[in-house]
């Protein structure tokens, strides 16, 4: 090559490498002898001409479209996209784009960062894409990066290159950040959130429950890490009861609670123990009048079940008994405290006992429901300053039934009834028809354990081994040994299962603080190009 037109200088600063030197004569020269078009470029001795106003415009556009401003700006001032005059107008907008920023490079800098966070600042403030998942988030990060790439490249032999390697640390960056912002600001489904409200601890399967919450039942049986798993969801089955009975005493005072620490059957005995008293506090106090009225709502019972409905039997046992507490309130006119509560309790033992059956037993349970509400309305309309006080106790107890048909399921001395175990023992007690007030979800103490079953999920139905095989593998790096980093990896995994863990991750978050998280999270894959820009 014939370097004699190229000045000394120019040559010096080739020498040294240092291109950003060399005149425009010296480029244009050199790149005459190889038979390639010059291209401008910035240089301190022989600066490419530019208005900076004009400069500042590119340069925003240029991180608003990706890198892809002069290729643009180029094809729509020439009419092409690869003839002469294109290649020759591209590259004297990138000269003096590079002259720009060499000349300014914090208004370069600061100008084209802005242009590249005007998507994502808008996409993160309308909301749009926050619901997305980690996969699709991490391809759009990597898709981004790989746009941003092949418009930052010189030339089309540079883009498969710079496209798969921006695209590469796109995806890595969008998943960090996506990621690091699910421990920041977890999406925990709203269900287990009341969970929690309740003092309820909660477990990544519990949170988020699907995929994560199988492996999590799967886990169980591996060793180290599944007596973690286990005892963490024994925890939460202990705190589940102890919710269930605070569900109950709250009937009796908002205030009161079982005692800390409390649990199994000592929890269980507080509640009853409470509950009797509450009765033992209110029925001495009570009374009940037989008038008019009274007779007239004993007769209405009668007539309502005397159409067919009962057999002979059953009528005669139904009329046999109204009559008996009939003859009853008249001789004595008035029915004292503890005569009240034994009444009370044979109603709605009758009524529990005969609802079970079938047919025409399962009628007269149905009669002896209605006489048993007739009676406790009788009740709190004669002795209105105690209605309410005996509301809640009335209240309280209809929950506990619930409570103890659970109990009664449990084996063993623990006496810890599992979430599946009081759900069956709501559905059992449910009296409306066709267990009608369960299917709608509105059965007594239905809101809790509905939750739970949802929520705490139960042991794997099966033998899981296939399952446990896997997740095993997954966690300690195979069957026969445990090396450094699966070790490390395990410690990490278990961290949520204890207790300070388990605050860390699932404490309650700040409303805002949460939806920036995911408007952020949404927007991170659209911020990828104008971060590998500036870090270039």
């Amino acid at each position: 090559m014939d370097l004699s037109k190229v000045s000394t200088k120019d040559l010096e600063y080739i020498n040294a490498g240092q291109f950003n030197k060399v005149s425009t004569a010296g480029l244009e020269e050199i790149a005459r002898q190889q038979g390639t078009p010059a291209r401008p470029s910035a240089s301190v001795v022989d600066p490419v001409p530019y208005n900076k106003g004009t400069e500042v415009v590119r340069s925003i556009a240029s991180g608003a479209m990706l890198n892809w401003a002069d290729e643009l700006e180029a094809a729509l001032r020439t009419g092409s996209i690869s003839n002469e005059d294109y290649i020759r107008l591209r590259d004297q907008l990138r000269g003096q784009q590079a002259q720009f920023k060499q000349d300014n490079p914090v208004t370069g800098t600061v100008t084209e960062l802005g242009g590249a966070m005007a998507l994502p600042i808008g996409i993160g403030m309308g909301g749009f894409n926050k619901g997305a998942g980690i996969i699709k988030e991490t391809a759009l990060g990597g898709g981004m990066g790989a746009a941003g790439g092949a418009g930052r490249a010189q030339s089309m032999d540079e883009v498969p290159n710079v496209a798969a390697t921006d695209a590469l640390l796109g995806g890595g960056l969008t998943l960090g950040f996506s990621g690091a912002s699910r421990l920041a600001a977890p999406s925990v489904r709203p269900e287990a959130v009341e969970l929690r409200q309740q003092s309820i601890p909660l477990t990544p399967g519990s949170a988020f429950g699907g995929r994560i919450q199988r492996i999590e039942q799967s886990a169980e049986s591996i060793p180290v890490f599944g007596n973690i798993v286990s005892g963490a969801r024994e925890r939460q089955f202990e705190q589940f009861n102890a919710a269930a009975y605070n569900k109950v005493l709250k009937r009796l005072d908002p205030k009161l609670e079982i005692p800390q620490g409390l649990a199994g059957r000592e929890a269980y005995n507080f509640v009853e123990e409470q509950i009797k008293g509450k009765y033992q506090e209110i029925i001495p106090k009570l009374s009940v009048n037989y008038d008019k009225r009274v007779a007239s709502g004993f007769q209405a019972i009668k007539n309502r079940y005397s159409r067919g409905q009962l057999s002979d039997s059953a009528k005669k046992q139904l009329d046999t008994y109204i009559d008996g507490l009939e003859q009853d309130l008249r001789a004595s006119q008035a029915i004292p405290g503890f005569k009240v509560q034994a009444i009370k309790q044979d109603l709605a033992e009758l009524a529990n006992t005969y609802a079970a059956g079938t047919g025409s037993s399962k009628i007269l349970g149905n009669a002896f429901k209605d006489l048993e509400g007739f009676y406790m309305s009788l009740l709190r309309n004669q002795n209105p300053r105690y209605a309410g006080e005996l509301r809640k106790a009335d209240n309280a107890f209809v929950d506990f039934v619930r409570v103890q048909n659970a109990m009664a399921k449990t084996r063993g001395d623990t006496g810890v009834f599992s979430p599946a175990q009081l759900d069956s023992a709501v559905r059992q007690s449910d009296s409306t028809a066709r267990k009608g007030a369960f299917a709608r979800g509105g059965a007594p103490m239905q809101d809790l354990s509905s939750k739970g079953v949802t929520v705490l999920g139960q042991k794997v139905s099966d033998s899981g081994t296939a399952g446990r095989g896997m997740t095993a593998a997954a966690l300690t790096g195979g069957v026969g040994y445990i090396d450094p980093l699966a070790g490390s990896v395990t410690a990490l995994l278990t961290a949520p299962y204890y207790k300070l863990g388990e605050k860390a991750l699932f404490a309650p978050r700040p409303e805002n603080f949460t939806e920036a998280v995911k408007r952020a999270r949404g927007a991170s894959p659209f911020a990828v190009p104008g971060i590998l820009e500036l870090a270039q």
